[in-house]
C-alpha cells in the first residue's frame, strides 16, 4: 500500500443522494508503443494557473511513476479522451501519433494531435489543433452544439467490406439529447498526401440520450454503442450504414467504460457502468446461438472503486469516475494487467478536494490493487 493512499478518506457518514448527473467525458487511458500508460486530465491549478487546463500525463514503464507532460488545451469544458493512432505518417515512423478529443467553448469538439515523428526545438513533441469535429452547420441539424462525446475509438470501417481503411470514431452528445456518429478517415498507405484530420458525419444513433455514448466492438466488423437514456443504458448496433436499437441493459443509469479482461478472448466485452451511487461490471458474452446478452458479473469491484462516496462538500462526478484499458497479449513493454485511473474524493475539510489513483487488476490473482498516484491532491473535481 502506498503512503499517499492513506490520505483518501471515505466519508461514509456524509453520503448524499446523487443528483441529476452533470455529464462529462470519461478521462481516457491508452497504452502506447513507448511502453508507457498515457492519460489526459482536465483540472485547475496547472503550473499555478487557476483556470482549467487539459494536461497530458504519462507513467514511466521503468520507474512506475506518473509525470505531468504537456498542456493540450487552455479552454477545456470536459475531460478528454486519448488514443495512439495505428496509422503512421510514413514508413519510418516508429510511434504512431497521439490523438485527443476535448470539448471547448461554444459547444465545439476539438481534435488535437501530437505528431510523434519529429520533436520541436526543445526536444519535446508538440500538441497541435488538428480539426473541429462539429465545425460549420449540419445540413439536417443546423448548428450542432455538443455537451460531451464518446471516447475516441479506432477501427476498420464496417461500411465497406472491400476497404482496408482505418477510421477514428466518436459519437457526439448534443444539447438536445441526440447522439451523432462521426468518423475521421485515415490514409490507407504511409506517406500518403491524403488529409488526415477531416471529420465526417455518419448517422444519428438516437434522439433520446441522457449522457455520452461509448463505442466498442464484439466482433471484427461490428460497431456498437452503449447510450444512457431515461430507461437505463441502451445498446445500438451499426449495420448496413445505419444504427439500430438492440436492447436495454438492466440495472444501469449512467455512462459506461468498456474493456476486455482477457486478450485471448477480445470479443468478451466488459463494461463498468453507473447504477445510482455505485459502479457495476456488466459482461457481454455470446452463447452457442452466436447471440450476446448482458449480465451482471458475479465478481464486482472492491468497495473503494464500487461505491461512489462523497461528502456534502464534494461535487458529484456525473460521468464515470473510472477509466479502464485492457491488458495486452503480445505488445512489448505493455502491462500484463488491466489498468485504470480513478477519481476519488479525499479530505475531511470543507474544500472540494480530489486525488487521482492508478489501480491495476492483477492477471494472476484477479485482485484490484493501487499501483500508483497520478495526482496526490487537486482542488476541485478533475474531469
Amino acid at each position: 500500500m502506498i503512503s499517499s493512499f492513506s490520505r483518501l478518506v471515505i466519508l461514509l457518514s456524509f453520503i448524499v443522494k446523487p443528483k441529476s448527473p452533470r455529464n462529462q467525458t470519461m478521462n481516457r487511458l491508452c497504452q502506447s508503443s513507448y511502453g508507457s500508460l498515457e492519460a489526459v486530465i482536465n483540472f485547475a491549478g496547472c503550473n499555478g494557473n487557476p483556470e482549467q487546463r487539459l494536461v497530458h500525463f504519462y507513467r514511466d514503464r521503468v520507474s512506475g511513476t506518473w509525470s505531468k507532460a504537456d498542456m493540450i488545451s487552455t479552454r477545456p469544458f470536459s475531460g478528454g479522451s486519448i488514443i495512439q493512432n495505428c496509422t503512421k505518417r510514413n514508413r519510418n515512423q516508429n510511434h504512431g501519433d497521439f490523438e485527443v478529443l476535448v470539448l471547448e467553448d461554444d459547444g465545439l469538439m476539438k481534435h488535437y494531435t501530437r505528431d510523434n515523428t519529429i520533436p520541436v526545438d526543445s526536444g519535446k513533441y508538440a500538441w497541435q489543433l488538428s480539426a473541429t469535429v462539429n465545425e460549420g452547420l449540419h445540413q439536417q441539424y443546423g448548428k450542432v452544439v455538443v455537451r460531451d462525446a464518446a471516447p475516441l475509438y479506432q477501427m476498420k470501417s464496417p461500411i465497406s467490406e472491400s476497404s482496408n481503411r482505418n477510421f477514428l470514431q466518436t459519437a457526439l452528445f448534443t444539447d438536445n439529447g441526440r447522439i451523432l456518429h462521426y468518423h475521421c478517415p485515415q490514409p490507407e498507405e504511409p506517406d500518403s498526401k491524403e488529409i488526415r484530420h477531416q471529420w465526417k458525419f455518419v448517422d444519428r444513433i438516437t434522439n433520446y440520450a441522457t449522457g455520452p455514448a461509448c463505442l466498442y466492438q464484439d466482433s471484427e466488423d461490428d460497431l456498437k454503442a452503449l447510450v444512457p437514456s431515461s430507461d437505463g443504458i441502451v445498446e445500438f448496433s451499426f449495420t448496413c450504414g445505419a444504427w439500430n436499437r438492440l436492447r436495454n441493459i438492466p440495472d444501469t443509469s449512467g455512462p459506461a467504460c468498456i474493456y476486455s479482461s482477457n486478450p485471448a478472448e477480445p470479443w468478451v466485452v466488459y463494461a463498468v457502468v453507473r447504477c445510482e451511487n455505485q459502479l457495476l461490471i456488466k459482461s457481454n458474452k455470446k452463447n452457442e446461438a452466436d447471440t450476446s446478452t448482458w449480465s451482471t458479473c458475479p465478481t464486482q469491484l472492491p468497495s473503494p472503486l464500487r461505491k461512489l462516496y462523497r461528502s456534502s462538500h464534494h461535487k458529484e462526478h456525473g460521468g464515470n469516475s473510472m477509466a479502464i484499458i485492457s491488458q495486452s497479449l503480445c505488445s512489448l513493454g505493455h502491462s500484463p494487467n488491466t489498468e485504470a485511473i480513478v477519481f476519488h474524493p479525499c479530505g475531511t475539510g470543507w474544500q472540494d478536494r480530489w486525488m487521482v489513483l492508478h489501480w491495476s487488476r492483477l492477471t494472476v490473482t484477479q485482485d484490484w490493487v493501487v499501483s500508483g498516484v497520478v495526482m496526490a491532491e487537486v482542488k476541485g473535481m478533475p474531469m
